[in-house]
């Protein structure tokens, strides 16, 4: 019996060894699909931490392996390189570039992440960024990553919409920068104060829904919208900011993202918001004022804006969808497609504005100011929207492409007329439209390019008096300058033969 059990137990070494063996010589299988892809607990890594000295911070990125076989990711590297101010740890590993990285089946691995920054000094952007780069059998994928740069006032977050608190106030002591949607929210308000600086990134803007908005610039200390970019490449380039929606598209195929721009301020259903001496530059979109909060027949409107200058915009510089604005002293110029589109109705009050589109970054195909009161649906059936107590008064709605072309710059594009209340009166317009006999304008000159002083300097002031435009309509004290006049003004501009 001894020795049988000797012989069993070695036996069962044996055995044990052998089954070691072969297990150690088998190879390890990987998931080697294309199509295989990683999880990640964030596709944003926000570093939103207020430095106040020298700060460092850190944050975790999760990385998962979902698939039920091994996955070998071939390259985890930052897009900036060795000379990004981001610093990456990958399971112990720092480095820039880090290869070979492997997760067992349904498992996970972290990576920290770490930023420092100096937010004293003044060559650094408002938001500092980069991207990690993973690619697994040949397929990248992006983290995104960014973090507080220079000391201001930071607006915004992760996801999509950021609402701000009830009734904020932002003062001009520090820049504020907003980063994303930012909102207000139903019943609150934000007010601006004079010489405010607002940097909005990509793709970022203010979205007031059914609250108030109150800009309160000053002459020569206005509020000022551009891009949070500050290098001198920056200075004139449109499209830095403004709100881009995206969305997946179906076209008979795999779905593709699409996206749409709003305004860089895009108000929905807001009564009584006020803008005044602003000047919003190099976005997308500049207001955008959607389905109006009041009733039109009532003297209030979304939006009064005045002594305000919106231009370098790639797309529209005013939008209304439905929406009731009040226009003061307006200087709207060249933009990517019109200055001013008033559509599906509405009603609009314009006193003493320019709108003047001599873009010349690339070709247009909009008129500088269009007017229309429906739209078709997705029956293609055509909705008409009324268009109630509108006026034009003493404008001027002019551009190049007039100028060069048989293209008209001023279109009015109704239906049903009998839903049609607008009227334009001692205005400069370039239009296809017989203004002499349409009962909609009175006292109006089409055709004569108006000599403006110097359009690529933003300079909208007339060199020499076209004719017929003139007076100070409703009551208005002075023009865009803060000129009492001569009583003979050409748009937001007072005439006096003198570019300066």
């Amino acid at each position: 019996m001894k020795k049988a059990f000797s012989i069993y137990i070695l036996l069962g070494a044996t055995l044990i060894v052998a089954s070691m063996l072969f297990s150690s010589c088998k190879k390890e299988s990987f998931n080697e699909s294309a199509s295989a892809e990683l999880k990640f607990n964030t596709d944003t890594i926000l570093f939103d931490t207020v430095f106040t000295t020298i700060g460092s911070t850190t944050q975790a990125l999760k990385v998962y392996n979902n698939y039920d076989k091994s996955i070998r990711i071939s390259e985890i590297r930052l897009e900036g390189g060795s000379s990004s101010q981001f610093r990456i740890n990958v399971d112990g590993s720092d480095g820039y570039q880090l290869t070979d990285i492997e997760i067992l089946p349904n498992d996970s691995i972290y990576i920290f992440v770490e930023v420092t920054v100096d937010p004293g000094n003044s060559n650094l952007p408002f938001i500092i960024e980069d991207n990690i780069l993973f690619n697994l059998n040949g397929n990248q994928q992006t983290v995104n990553l960014a973090a507080w740069g220079q000391d201001a006032y930071f607006h915004g977050g992760l996801g999509e919409l950021f609402i701000l608190e009830p009734n904020e106030i932002w003062n001009n002591d520090k820049p504020h920068v907003v980063y994303g949607i930012v909102a207000v929210d139903e019943g609150n308000s934000l007010t601006i104060n004079a010489g405010t600086r607002v940097y909005c990134h990509n793709k970022s803007g203010l979205y007031i829904y059914k609250g108030t908005l109150d800009i309160n610039g000053e002459l020569n200390n206005e509020v000022v919208f551009n891009g949070d970019r500050l290098e001198s490449d920056y200075v004139d380039l449109p499209g830095q900011w403004g709100i881009q929606l995206e969305f997946l598209v179906e076209s008979g195929g795999a779905p593709t993202v699409a996206s749409v721009a709003r305004g860089g301020i895009w108000l929905v259903q807001c009564t009584n918001s006020e803008i005044d001496y602003a000047i919003l530059k190099n976005g997308g979109m500049g207001i955008q004022v959607d389905t109006t909060g009041v009733p039109y027949a009532s003297g209030d409107y979304s939006l009064e804006v005045r002594n305000t200058k919106i231009y370098n915009m790639s797309g529209v510089g005013l939008f209304g969808q439905g929406g009731s604005i009040k226009g003061e002293n307006l200087l709207v110029a060249n933009c990517g497609q019109s200055c001013a589109y008033l559509s599906i109705g509405g009603k609009y009050t314009m006193d003493n504005c320019t709108f003047a589109n001599y873009w010349t970054d690339g070709n247009r195909t909009a008129p500088a100011f269009a007017i229309n009161n429906y739209y078709e649906d997705i029956n293609e059936n055509i909705q008409v929207r009324p268009i109630i107590n509108s006026s034009f008064t003493n404008c001027i709605m002019y551009g190049n492409n007039a100028l060069l072309s048989d293209f008209s710059e001023f279109v009015v594009d109704v239906v049903n007329e009998g839903t049609l209340e607008y009227s334009f009166n001692t205005c400069l317009l370039d239009t296809d439209l017989n203004v002499d006999t349409d009962t909609h304008f009175s006292n109006t000159v089409n055709g004569q390019g108006p000599p403006f002083c110097d359009v690529a300097a933003v300079n909208f002031r007339l060199s020499n008096n076209p004719g017929a435009v003139s007076g100070i309509p409703n009551g208005i004290n002075s023009d865009i300058l803060g000129n009492f006049g001569t009583g003979d003004w050409k748009g937001c501009y007072d005439y006096t033969g003198d570019c300066n």
